[in-house]
């Protein structure tokens, strides 16, 4: 992972604004007559964060490839939900189209109490454009080395009644999932502590007062590549070209993965004919290397699957959070 990674995300957003698909916060207008009316590509993280980075290079190489404006609108707010119901409630046209990440998809409707939605029956899935690993960070000071260390310090440290502290940037996020999903798998346990997102969070890994946190590698690799912190391992199922250096946690415990994705998703009924365009269009963006390099310093692997893999992929990882969520017994208000 380059140095630069997070100081090259606002140069990257900047870059975005000025040159990518037209922005909005509400509504579209009404497009001049005999013109096509523009897609709208709903986002429901605010502007200039990673979930908003990654959809703005989605909305320009779908509109370069589809030949038709696509306009990025900001719907923020309940963990992605409200983006999310929008495209639901949509006419099933092409013309509103979401860039959605996991939680809506397959962890939210375990921890929120309500949902305005069936992320299992709402949308026609089209593909996913991007996956965001997960890695495992351990405190500078902090001995394991790796996750089969990591297990033994847990397991120590709880035996002795001074459990290890384990921060995630929120609760009820797939690093949250993640850490849940780990000490299971672990058989040990930690005192997690939720953060209201990395910021607040690393000075206390630095300084030892955390001796683990669970990241995106966005924000948790330059502190490792630094030196300031341990990359223990990452969630992918196998290595990754961001790290390769870093080995997976399937390398010590089989099957285990974790990480968030990003991907296209149109209300249910959408004709097959476009769902088809639309797909060949998501795929070819991913196979392109300089998007897949834009991905890259974004924190992202470009993925580029289609409709029939992320219509299995929900469901799958539906019943794999679910089932994470219930045994820790994680509720959000």
């Amino acid at each position: 992972m380059r140095r630069g990674l997070i100081a090259g995300l606002g140069a990257m957003l900047a870059c975005l604004l000025a040159t990518g698909p037209a922005t909005a916060q509400g509504g579209g207008a009404a497009a001049p007559h005999g013109q096509e009316v523009p897609i709208r590509l709903l986002v429901g993280f605010p502007p200039g964060g990673g979930i908003d980075l990654l959809s703005r290079v989605m909305a320009e190489a779908l509109q370069a490839r589809l030949a038709r404006t696509v306009v990025v609108e900001n719907r923020t707010g309940a963990g992605g939900n409200l983006a999310a119901d929008a495209v639901a409630r949509a006419a099933p046209d092409g013309s509103v189209l979401g860039a959605i990440p996991a939680g809506p998809l397959v962890i939210n409707r375990h921890v929120y109490r309500q949902m305005p939605f069936d992320p299992l029956t709402a949308f026609t899935p089209i593909g996913r454009f991007a996956a965001i690993p997960v890695v495992i960070l351990g405190a500078p000071g902090f001995a394991p080395r790796d996750i089969a260390g990591l297990r033994e310090a847990l397991r120590a440290a709880a035996a002795a009644g001074q459990p290890a502290n384990c921060g995630t940037p929120g609760a009820g996020t797939t690093q949250h999932l993640t850490l849940a999903m780990l000490m299971q798998a672990l058989g040990t346990t930690c005192t997690i502590v939720h953060y209201r997102g990395t910021g607040p969070a690393l000075p206390d890994l630095l300084t030892g007062t955390l001796q683990v946190y669970v990241d995106t590698v966005v924000t948790g690799l330059p502190p490792a590549r630094e030196g300031r912190a341990r990359a223990l391992a990452i969630a992918s199922p196998r290595r990754v070209g961001l790290a390769p250096d870093v080995p997976v946690v399937a390398e010590t415990v089989p099957g285990f993965e974790a990480e968030t994705w990003l991907a296209l998703l149109a209300p249910r009924g959408l004709p097959e004919a476009e769902a088809a365009r639309l797909e060949a269009a998501l795929a070819d963006a991913a196979r392109d290397p300089r998007i897949a390099a834009r991905l890259r310093e974004l924190g992202a692997e470009p993925d580029g699957s289609g409709r029939a893999a992320l219509a299995a992929r929900i469901p799958a990882e539906d019943a794999k959070w679910g089932r994470v969520i219930r045994e820790s017994g994680i509720t959000l208000e």
